[in-house]
This record gives structure tokens, C-alpha cells and sequence, in this order.
């Protein structure tokens, strides 16, 4: 979690040019060249979890590019509680 209160989804490579057009699904979901990864609008209604699968999804469709999550994520602001529920999901 960023701390202007977007979900951010960083990437292990260095991405492509090509993400930046994420943004034309509009779903909320932005490519962020500096900080080479996705991410959200404010989180407000949805919950970290339902933002994590609905990002992950529209990375999916929008630029063909499926996440995985890894075991050296780094988890910030997100609690142990909504961690175990994304990667439950994820399991899926």
C-alpha cells in the first residue's frame, strides 16, 4: 500500500512500455513508470483483497500480463489478516 492510499502491485522486471495502457480498461488500474509496478485509485469501498483480484484481472485482459505472487513479496500497509486473504485467493 502506497501512502497516498493506492493498492500498488510492483513488478520484478522492468515492465514495458506497452503497461501504460492499462489505463484504457478504465478500471481504476494505472501503470507507474517510476515506481515499476501497477496501481489503484484510493482504496474507499473496496477492500485491499477486492482490489488486489480486480487488478489482477484487469492487468490480465488489459496488457496480457498474469502476476504471480512471490515469496519475497514485500507486504506494507496491508494487515496480516488481508495478507492471508490474498494469498488464499491466490491459491485459487
Amino acid at each position: 500500500m502506497l501512502d497516498t492510499g493506492e493498492l500498488f502491485l510492483g513488478i520484478a522486471n522492468k515492465g514495458d512500455a506497452d503497461y501504460q495502457y492499462v489505463y484504457r480498461e478504465a478500471a481504476g488500474v494505472y501503470w507507474d513508470p517510476s515506481l515499476n509496478g501497477f496501481k489503484s485509485t484510493q482504496l474507499k469501498e473496496w477492500t485491499s483483497l477486492q482490489w488486489f483480484l480486480h487488478m489482477v484481472e484487469i492487468i490480465r485482459q488489459g496488457v496480457g500480463v498474469r502476476l504471480l505472487l512471490l515469496d519475497t513479496v514485500q507486504w506494507r500497509g496491508i494487515s496480516d489478516l488481508e495478507k492471508a486473504a490474498i494469498e488464499g485467493a491466490r491459491q485459487c
